[in-house]
Parts: C-alpha cells; sequence; structure tokens
C-alpha cells in the first residue's frame, strides 16, 4: 500500500468534500417562496419583478448601465449578436478555447463562426490573431474571458474600432472580473453572462446581456420580449422576435444569490491569487500570470499550465490522483479546440446556414496554441476558493502530497 490515496493511504483532502456547490441558504428559500406568493412566477411585467430589480442591481455592480435578463446563458450570446447587427452570412471571430456556446450562438444567428488562436501565456483569445483573421466579411468578434482571466482590452478594442468591429464580450466564467477597476461586459458593445448551475452565482440557469448604449438596449430588450418594450402589457408588438425571457421564480433565486456575490467574488480574488502563488513553486504547474490591469478575477475555476514531464506522471494521472485525495472537482478543461468537435464538421454544420454561405474547413485547422491548452490544461472549480482560505490549504496538502510522491504512480 502507497501514500498516496489513489493506492490505499490516508485521503488528505476529505474534507473538500462539504465544499459543494450551488449552495442553498435559507433567503434563498424565502426569497422564492415571496415571489411564488406574489404572483412573479413569469418575466413579463412591471418594474417590480425580480427580473428587472436583477437587472438593475447587476448592471450596476457590472459598470453597465442596462441589462436584459434572459432564460440562460447561451440565447443571452444569441441575443447580443442580434442586437448588434450580426447578420446571416457574416463572420465573426471567436476563440478556440472554450465552451461550444461561443462558437454556436454565432451559427445560431446564421453567421459564421471563425476561430482563432489563443495567448499561450493565459489561454485568451489573442489580439494579434483576432487581426490575421479579420477579412471583409468579419462583422464582430466574440471575446471569451475565459476562466475569468480578463482577455487584453487595451489591445482587443483599438482593433475592434480600426476595422467597425461588433464586440461581444462572452463573461460566463467571469462574474465579478474586473479590467483597470471596471468590470467585465461593459467594455464591449455586449457583455453576455451566464448564471448556470455551476457558475460562482448560480440559479440552475439564466442569463443576462450588458450594455451601456441606450438604443441597443431597447433593441435587446424588444428581441428578448416578443417584441414588447419595456413595462408594455399591451398586444403591441414592435418587432417580430422570440420570447427569451427570465422566468420570476428564477430571478428571485438569483436577486437572492446575488446578495452574498460581492463578498464571494473578493473572497475568490483573494483566494485565487494565494493558491496560484503557492501553486507555481511546484515543479510542473504554472498559474496565469499576473496582469495588473485585472484588478478583480472572478473565477469560474482556476486555470494551471500542467507540465507532464516537470511534475513526473501525466495529466490523467495527476488529475486521478488529485481526485483520490478528496479534491473532486478538479478536470481537464475544454481538452480539444472547438474546431475538432463533431458539431462543426461539414455534414454537420451544412445544413444549419444557407447553401450559398461558404464554410471553412474547421476539422482540418491546426492552431498551435490551441492545441497546446487543450492538452495541458487543469481546472479547479471556483467553490474551493471562497471563505478564510481552508479548502485553498487543504488543495495545496494534497497537490504537494502527490508531487512528493509522484513515483507511485507509475503503479497506477
Amino acid at each position: 500500500m502507497g501514500l498516496l490515496a489513489i493506492n490505499g493511504g490516508p485521503k488528505i483532502a476529505g474534507e473538500l468534500n462539504k465544499a459543494r456547490w450551488p449552495r442553498l441558504y435559507p433567503q434563498d428559500e424565502t426569497a422564492v417562496l415571496d415571489a411564488l406568493r406574489k404572483g412573479y412566477w413569469g418575466g413579463f411585467g412591471d418594474s417590480n419583478l425580480p427580473n428587472r430589480i436583477f437587472e438593475r442591481e447587476f448592471s450596476k455592480y457590472h459598470d453597465a448601465r442596462y441589462g436584459v435578463a434572459v432564460a440562460n446563458g447561451t440565447v443571452s450570446l444569441e441575443l447580443s449578436l442580434k442586437a448588434a447587427g450580426v447578420r446571416p452570412g457574416d463572420e465573426v471571430l471567436v476563440s478556440a478555447i472554450t465552451f461550444i456556446a461561443s462558437a454556436s450562438a454565432i451559427v445560431s444567428v446564421g453567421a459564421v463562426p471563425v476561430f482563432v488562436d489563443v495567448d499561450s501565456d493565459t489561454c485568451q483569445i489573442s489580439a494579434k490573431a483576432i487581426e490575421a483573421s479579420i477579412t471583409s466579411r468579419t462583422r464582430g468578434v466574440v471575446v471569451v474571458h475565459y476562466a475569468g482571466y480578463m482577455a487584453d482590452m487595451d489591445a482587443i478594442l483599438p482593433i475592434a474600432e480600426k476595422y467597425g468591429l461588433v464586440v461581444i464580450e462572452d463573461c460566463a466564467h467571469a462574474q465579478g472580473s474586473a479590467w483597470r477597476g471596471r468590470k467585465a461586459g461593459s467594455w464591449g458593445t455586449f457583455g453576455s453572462f451566464s448564471f448556470q448551475n455551476s457558475k460562482a452565482l448560480s440559479a440552475g440557469e439564466g442569463g443576462v446581456v450588458l450594455t451601456n448604449d441606450e438604443k441597443l438596449y431597447e433593441r435587446a430588450f424588444l428581441i428578448m420580449n416578443i417584441g414588447r418594450r419595456l413595462g408594455q402589457t399591451s398586444y403591441d408588438h414592435y418587432m417580430a422576435s422570440s420570447n427569451w425571457r427570465m422566468g420570476g421564480l428564477q430571478a428571485a433565486l438569483l436577486l437572492s444569490q446575488f446578495g452574498r456575490f460581492p463578498q464571494e467574488a473578493e473572497e475568490r480574488n483573494r483566494n485565487g491569487a494565494y493558491l496560484a502563488r503557492e501553486l507555481n513553486k511546484i515543479p510542473g504547474i504554472r498559474s496565469l500570470p499576473i496582469d495588473e490591469r485585472i484588478t478583480q478575477r472572478g473565477y469560474y475555476y482556476m486555470l494551471l499550465d500542467f507540465n507532464a514531464e516537470a511534475f513526473g506522471c501525466s495529466r490523467e494521472k495527476f488529475v486521478e490522483a488529485l481526485r483520490a485525495e478528496g479534491v473532486a472537482n478538479v478536470y481537464y478543461g475544454y481538452n480539444r479546440p472547438l474546431y475538432k468537435e463533431p458539431a462543426f464538421a461539414q455534414e454537420n454544420l451544412r445544413p444549419l446556414l444557407h447553401e450559398s454561405i461558404k464554410l471553412p474547413d474547421y476539422n482540418g485547422m491546426y492552431l498551435p496554441d490551441a492545441e497546446r491548452w487543450a492538452a495541458c490544461q487543469v481546472t479547479i472549480l471556483h467553490n474551493y476558493l471562497l471563505g478564510d482560505g481552508t479548502e485553498v490549504n487543504l488543495i495545496l496538502e494534497a497537490v504537494r502530497k502527490v508531487k512528493e510522491n509522484v513515483s507511485e504512480l507509475a503503479m497506477v
């Protein structure tokens, strides 16, 4: 029997099993019950709806003037693209390392995703690769703040302005993140957020779109609300659109969760910085570099660059050993670039877009930094970054234990 838990040894971080997510508090139950009794079940109605209150409070926290709450984070991307004026046949640039919705939303509005390589150090969409990918058909760029680490907005925004591109910030991982003191989602044309079950701010599902442009806000609200204006209850419709509203009960839960979120964001920022510093002392593990322009990092997860040769074992064995020690929420992230997903094979994508639209050979692409990150990344979920740092220290003990006894993994 070895010292590592994977080989029958004692589990060093078993207490991490208590750090479950999402977390339910009595005030959350009270908020949903209150909305239930008041009849705020749906998302159609006046300024007293939990939906409208959440839109105001969340947009203010994220330094934006307007917010539009929607059913989920994928819808928030589609709404952002449509309201920004992206049309069928337009090209929209997007990172090759992200969740599929960042790109599938582009297809859903009839446009063509063009995958762009990431920065070798940060795994964020590369500004140089963005500019190199622009053609006469390029209409916009989806800037994903992957793992809550802000993309280089100082470099990206001037390029977008130079070429007249709309910028959609995909902030599904970046609730609470800030660039030069200003929050994610307030820099681009629109900011898109997800509140899916595993997110740092969650209501099971849900999303919101932020903007600072009044006319774009009004357009986005019409698209979300089946062509009805804010506060309107009559059967007058000013746009042929769909219904992407968030339900009132879901909004009530989200609003209650948001009451704790600013403090939780500060805890994640503080504990994440400490965890990154300590992990960087362990050969074979590198956290994303410190960028002083990122004044707060709102984590979806801690993203690590794992070097198998320097650590002494494969990424797969490392993750398996860490889970055995009790760090259950450790993953591989997105372990292949999006252009390798079957969804983007010609035979699967072709029926979804007009026959006149020329499609890239996605499955034949090779972006070197995206390929490297897909093969080396390890992620640790944000829920461990809350509180006084107890969970963070358990993670460190577990990683150090695996490193000190890495020779045992040959036995696995």
